[in-house]
């Protein structure tokens, strides 16, 4: 049986099949979510979800210890971040979920589930090889991050391990990474054509080739290889190529990394034991999240508190909201721990935002520009790589709710002032949860439905409960195709 097969076959235990083709898929009855723009008024409530970009490489430096730590702060943790934890069970890394200090039990239930109860993480780590050949593929989910990494993880565990992801996935370019891979002596296997995974990867990793990482679209193989670094069995040169993009992102890895004791200098990765100074570690929320309360607080003409905002260096370069936060028509007062946004006057018309650093802001941003100062988005050639194109992908969306933009090289462009139209359909979100998440937001200002009511649990598992206990009116329908 080919490796192909045998990775199909592994699949299937966590992959539905689907046929890509329009033409010849079977009829479906589609699932949305029906959302009525009342509100009740008051403050607007917003919690932040735990940083996925953190906790997500937190769970793979924790795994390689030798030591037990706590991951704290993890309630209302994503998809993305779920499925990072399950593989690494896969791989034979124990993990207990815990509240109030105790353990929950998970009676009748696999070792690889989680409570939802979790308030806290207790990761068991099994040292720098002390990972098993999983017993079926590891599944991704939608996340890239968690992708590369478990990828080059399993690269280095001397045995074929399949990696697999949903559809959103299979369609996303991985070939950065699976050259880097290649070039460094790892058996690669995986299909060509539309859907590349599941890939199959087999190593060790030839530590004696220099890797060349093109850091252009993505930073996330950068950080894939400083992750895996410590199962290295010696030192490998990367020669950085490109211009970076998502830096604060390869910043984060880099940091975590030398705290818990690598010693990167001169581009060169040396093998090291992952030892954290304190076996409790805190995750910070996620800042990006804070532009969908922004948008939520445009489009409800309310005040929004949003509780545990990050400090500056995790906030990972998504601090540039407060920056602009007047000139898109905001007032923004940090009390204690928490921020209190209100409408202010829009003090300016055409601003420009770069991106460069952030582009998971992107839709969410562009639609907040159309309904107030407009301007251009630019440095963002590079959310083109995502789970959608995000660039034509986030026109798309708003063209189902009237808002005109253009397209850019490296961005958007967006005229201010615009008015939000009720959809005469279903609004499309392309398999991308931040598309989804501000066709939401945009359907509080008029009433729509919008597909895949479940996307936005990828990042932020509390969206719809946050609108409803604002007065949204927020239902889950189903739509029967003929």
């Amino acid at each position: 049986m080919t490796s192909s097969r045998v990775a199909d076959n592994m699949a299937k235990r966590w992959v539905s099949k689907w046929n890509a083709s329009v033409e010849t898929a079977p009829t479906n009855d589609i699932e949305f979510l029906a959302i009525n723009g009342q509100k009740n008024g008051g403050e607007l409530q917003w919690d932040l979800p735990p940083s996925k970009s953190h906790l997500i490489r937190l769970l793979a430096l924790s795994a390689q210890s030798n030591q037990i730590i706590t991951l704290k702060n993890v309630s209302n943790a994503g998809e993305d971040s779920r499925s990072m934890r399950r593989c690494l069970q896969q791989l034979g890394v124990k993990i207990e979920d815990i509240a109030n200090g105790e353990i929950l039990n998970k009676p009748g239930q696999s070792e690889v589930a989680f409570h939802s109860d979790a308030e806290d993480w207790r990761v068991h780590g099994v040292g720098s090889n002390g990972f098993t050949k999983p017993a079926s593929v590891l599944h991704a989910g939608n996340s890239g991050t968690a992708f590369r990494i478990l990828t080059t993880i399993s690269a280095n565990i001397g045995d074929s391990v399949a990696i697999d992801g949903d559809r959103s996935l299979r369609l996303r370019n991985f070939s950065t990474l699976i050259e880097t891979l290649e070039s460094s002596g790892v058996k690669v296997s995986r299909g060509h054509g539309e859907e590349a995974l599941p890939l199959i990867v087999c190593g060790p990793v030839d530590c004696s080739q220099q890797v060349d990482l093109d850091l252009s679209k993505s930073s996330q193989p950068y950080s894939a290889w400083m992750l895996a670094s410590s199962q290295f069995s010696g030192n490998i040169k990367l020669n950085l190529n490109g211009q970076a993009v998502s830096r604060k992102h390869s910043d984060l890895t880099n940091r975590l990394c030398i705290e818990s004791g690598a010693d990167f200098s001169d581009s060169i990765l040396r093998p090291w034991i992952p030892h954290f100074a304190q076996t409790e570690v805190t995750v910070a929320r996620d800042a990006s999240m804070v532009s969908f309360a922004m948008l939520a607080t445009k489009i409800l003409q309310t005040k929004t508190i949003i509780a545990n905002l990050p400090q500056t260096e995790d906030a990972l370069g998504n601090d540039i909201l407060q920056q602009y936060s007047s000139e898109l028509g905001f007032a923004w007062n940090e009390i204690d721990s928490n921020v209190e946004i209100t409408l202010s006057e829009t003090k300016q018309d055409g601003i420009e935002i770069n991106l460069r650093d952030a582009n998971d802001l992107l839709p969410p941003l562009a639609a907040l520009m159309a309904i107030s100062c407009g301007g251009k988005i630019t440095g963002a050639a590079h959310a083109a790589h995502k789970e959608s194109n995000r660039l034509t992908k986030t026109r798309q969306l708003l063209l189902q709710f009237g808002i005109e933009s253009t397209v850019l090289q490296d961005g958007i462009e967006i005229i201010g002032g615009q008015k939000i139209i009720q959809p005469s359909e279903i609004v499309q979100t392309f398999g991308d949860h931040r598309l989804q998440m501000t066709a939401v937001i945009l359907a509080c200002a008029c009433s729509a439905k919008v597909s895949t009511p479940n996307l936005h649990k990828v990042a932020d598992e509390n969206l719809l409960l946050r609108l409803s206990n604002y007065g949204i009116n927020v239902e889950k329908k189903l739509f029967k195709s003929k």
